[in-house]
């Protein structure tokens, strides 16, 4: 029988881009190329997911918005 609970996300929908993004998959993956104390950081995955992770208390998310729609 099924668990009660939500699974980890899998996949390419957005939750799964959304955790590659965030924490790169845990320790046995991707997060040790997180860097937490940079103001902004490009992910860019070799399967082509990509993100952007900032720190909002030292830039506004408008700017970030435009920065990135300016880039693409």
């Amino acid at each position: 029988p099924d668990s009660p609970g939500l699974a980890p996300p899998t996949g390419r929908g957005p939750e799964g881009v959304a955790a590659q993004v965030l924490h790169g998959g845990g320790a046995g993956a991707n997060s040790a190329n997180r860097w937490w104390d940079k103001t902004l950081q490009l992910v860019v995955g070799q399967d082509g997911t990509c993100g952007a992770l900032y720190d909002p208390a030292v830039i506004d998310g408008t700017v970030v918005a435009e920065m990135l729609d300016h880039a693409l």
